[in-house]
């Protein structure tokens, strides 16, 4: 395959100063707002004005791809030129380099991990000013993690440095919003990039981290609600296996209201992702796996047990020729189930 640019791009690019492009993005990229930056790159059939290196619409940022990789070269310079000793003026300059070496290639883990050690010579500052740069950190990685950047959503390099920015949160017992996390961040990867895995991992860490340890200051954290939001959003995404696996670690565990009992909790939601099953006639592998593993842990009532096997009997009768899975989940619970359900 040919590397050679068309002849519009490599005008383009002829026209224009690398160091201007990359000053453009670091500003854009640097904007102070409420809301996390919503990134797009744009291709051919979106050439940007001529003088024009990047849109910016409030927290909304449009890049040509052919400008982000002038700027790259350019940031990849800076980053090399301080990367062994930055001086204490240069540090932003240093940060803002890492900014766009990590748009550019979300798996640069030298970049990330240089963010780290930005972040570890801060440490030693007075805590109320270490949450601001947290605070800030946060907002630079879920900005991309969100973005429609098809790479990002599910980059294992930016995920992992999330978890670990909100480490060292927890070493300094930062107060901590995880219901936030859930609609704002993980939820949003979610869809931007279907069958998430890092994603729903992440938040996996996220509810055994934060709500396991007592020296953690949680924000209005309410195990039925996030089973709920989990709930709604799988049954939005009926073929996302990453979102069903994470409710169905969700349900076995305390935590929740005490009024609600584990067995009511299950019931309740196999009866819900049942209903709708039947309704929509949905066959596909996700559904029923799911179904089939919550049926057959014993942990919820015999009503629900008992509308889990007809409803496969009436579905297997309205399309005959399509129960594949459907016999597959039953013939799994009469080999694994528990004998004393309900």
């Amino acid at each position: 395959m040919s590397r050679a640019l068309d002849p519009e791009t490599a005008a383009s690019l002829k026209n224009s100063n690398p160091e201007t492009v990359y000053n453009d993005i670091v500003r854009a990229l640097s904007s102070e707002t409420d809301s996390l930056l919503e990134i797009e790159f744009l291709g051919k059939s979106h050439p940007l004005p001529e003088g024009c290196n990047v849109l910016v619409d409030g927290n909304s940022i449009a890049i040509a791809k052919a400008k982000l990789v002038q700027a790259f070269v350019v940031a990849r310079k800076n980053f090399f030129k301080y990367v062994r000793d930055c001086p204490g003026d240069k540090l932003l300059d240093f940060r803002n380099a890492t900014a766009v070496m990590l748009l550019m290639d979300p798996e640069h883990l030298t970049a990330a991990n240089s963010r780290k050690s930005l972040i570890q010579k801060s440490q030693k500052e007075p805590k109320i000013n270490l949450e601001v740069i947290l605070r800030k950190e946060l907002h630079f990685v879920d900005s991309y993690l969100t973005s429609r950047l098809h790479r990002h959503t599910k980059s294992p390099t930016l995920w992992n440095h999330r978890r670990w920015v909100l480490k060292v949160c927890q070493s300094i017992q930062m107060e901590y919003d995880i219901q936030h996390d859930l609609k704002s961040v993980v939820l949003v990867a979610a869809e931007r990039h279907p069958r998430n895995y890092y994603a729903w991992s992440h938040l996996r860490w996220l509810v055994q981290s934060f709500t396991m340890c007592s020296n953690i200051q949680t924000t209005s954290f309410d195990f039925s609600k996030l089973v709920s939001v989990v709930k709604d959003w799988c049954l939005r995404h009926p073929a996302d296996t990453s979102g069903f696996s994470f409710l169905l670690f969700c349900l076995p565990m305390p935590g929740y209201s005490e009024d609600v009992s584990k067995t009511e909790l299950r019931s309740s939601v196999c009866s819900e992702v049942l209903r709708l099953a039947v309704s929509f006639q949905w066959t596909h592998e996700t559904i029923w796996v799911f179904l089939r593993t919550l049926v057959a842990s014993g942990g919820v009532f015999e009503d629900e047990t008992a509308a889990f096997y007809r409803a496969i009997e009436d579905m297997q009768a309205v399309q005959p020729n399509d129960h594949r899975f459907l016999e597959a989940a039953r013939s799994w619970c009469g080999k694994y189930g528990q004998k004393d359900q309900g």
